[in-house]
């Protein structure tokens, strides 16, 4: 039989000295309904509480953000273990003006264990790393702001596909530590060279060293990461040349390697020089200023190798200036000389960079130069990035797209 009425809920409540009990019923009419529908209210209370599309910040914007409040860079904290020859001398990637790189070990301990397994034993995993130190003491001021523009880079969304990963600090000893990646652009502008030496063919004299179609692809790899260098990460890299330039081999087995003319992925290196564009006026100068007398005049801007810019103390490098130095290291590329200039001794060539803007006049004038023909495709890559005047000079978004022509 089926009741006519609902049960009514009771309560039971005891006094604290346990010797009153009351009972009590509900008074709300919301214990015998079913829940009421919300109100107009309560509904556009919930319609608030959906964030809108133009309320979500972008991962740029995020990122952005977060790089601007980043004053500590990333700490590198797992053990490591400097790399030595048989003679026990630490071996060395390379040195600079200002540190030396050493190659280094590290090892971690990683073990993979599901819900439905018990634990494997700790598999060790070895990585090559380059560890780069100071190598007098005023570049340690130079590698701390490097490191903190480093760990700003790997904020930046896309900085695995152009900048050298970096995996931290090491304050104890004032080094970074980053992957290993031993082939500079340097080398391998070398090694096609000589073997243009080995192998002459009158075919081919007109070409780059490389070849016109790795070259091409090169360029157009370089150039893509400036312009993420400028437009994405607000850096100025102030010293962009063949030898801070590293290539990472593309694997065989990946879809990139077979569509791409130049089996590698340039990476951009050593920060030591770079600065954060500003959003108004010049670029400070107080982090970098010690790092700005590791100038390579053959890849410098002319407007920075000028006699009243460096008694002034105040020059930095530009955008324009990043983009005249890339124009430079590809026209090494092509011709295959990292010298660029012909002069016989230093200060002949340092004469030739200072009037840069004809830096194409003058390649022409040695040796290689057959490989930069007049009205050829490398010359119309690299003129609008060579102009005189910086601020004429081509956009690294422009030039990005010229190079996809």
């Amino acid at each position: 039989m089926t009741p006519t009425t609902l049960p009514l809920r009771l309560s039971v409540s005891t006094a604290q000295d346990g010797k009153g009990i009351t009972l009590q019923t509900p008074t709300s009419a919301s214990a015998l309904t079913p829940p009421v529908t919300p109100i107009a209210k309560e509904a556009a209370d919930a319609e608030r509480a959906i964030p809108s599309p133009r309320d979500e910040r972008s991962p740029e914007q995020t990122a952005a953000q977060v790089k601007r409040n980043i004053s500590t860079p990333l700490g590198f904290t797992d053990e490591l273990e400097i790399c030595r020859d048989d003679e026990d001398r630490p071996v060395e990637f390379g040195r600079g003006a200002w540190s030396i790189v050493y190659k280094a070990r590290s090892s971690t301990n990683a073990a993979t264990c599901s819900l439905h397994t018990p634990p494997s034993s700790p598999v060790t995993i070895t990585r090559v790393l380059a560890v780069k130190a100071p190598l007098r003491r005023d570049a340690r001021k130079v590698l701390q702001s490097e490191a903190l523009t480093l760990t700003r880079l790997n904020l930046t969304p896309g900085f695995e596909r152009h900048i050298v990963p970096f995996h931290g600090f090491m304050s104890d000893s004032i080094a970074l530590v980053m992957s290993a990646v031993p082939l500079s652009l340097s080398t391998y502008i070398e090694d096609q060279a000589d073997l243009r030496k080995r192998q002459p063919s009158t075919a081919t004299m007109f070409d780059p060293v490389q070849g016109p179609e790795s070259w091409r692809d090169m360029a157009r790899k370089l150039i893509t990461s400036l312009t993420w260098l400028h437009d994405t990460a607000g850096i100025i890299h102030g010293d962009i040349k063949p030898h801070n330039i590293l290539l990472r081999q593309i694997p065989t087995d990946k879809p990139a390697a077979e569509a791409s003319a130049f089996p590698y992925e340039p990476l951009l290196a050593d920060f030591s020089s770079a600065f954060e564009i500003p959003k108004d006026g010049p670029p400070g100068l107080e982090t970098n200023q010690a790092a700005m007398s590791a100038f390579t005049p053959p890849f410098t801007a002319p407007e920075l190798l000028s006699l009243a810019s460096i008694k002034s103390g105040d020059v930095a490098p530009t955008p324009s200036s990043d983009v005249f130095s890339l124009a430079a290291t590809l026209i090494a590329a092509a011709t295959g000389d990292l010298l660029l200039y012909p002069g016989s001794n230093n200060m002949q060539r340092l004469a030739m960079a200072r009037d840069g803007h004809r830096i194409l006049e003058f390649t022409r004038a040695g040796s290689n130069g057959c490989r930069v023909p007049r009205n050829g495709f490398v010359e119309k890559l690299v003129q609008p990035a060579v102009v005189k005047d910086p601020a004429q000079r081509i956009l690294t978004r422009d030039w990005m797209g010229l190079a996809s022509l």
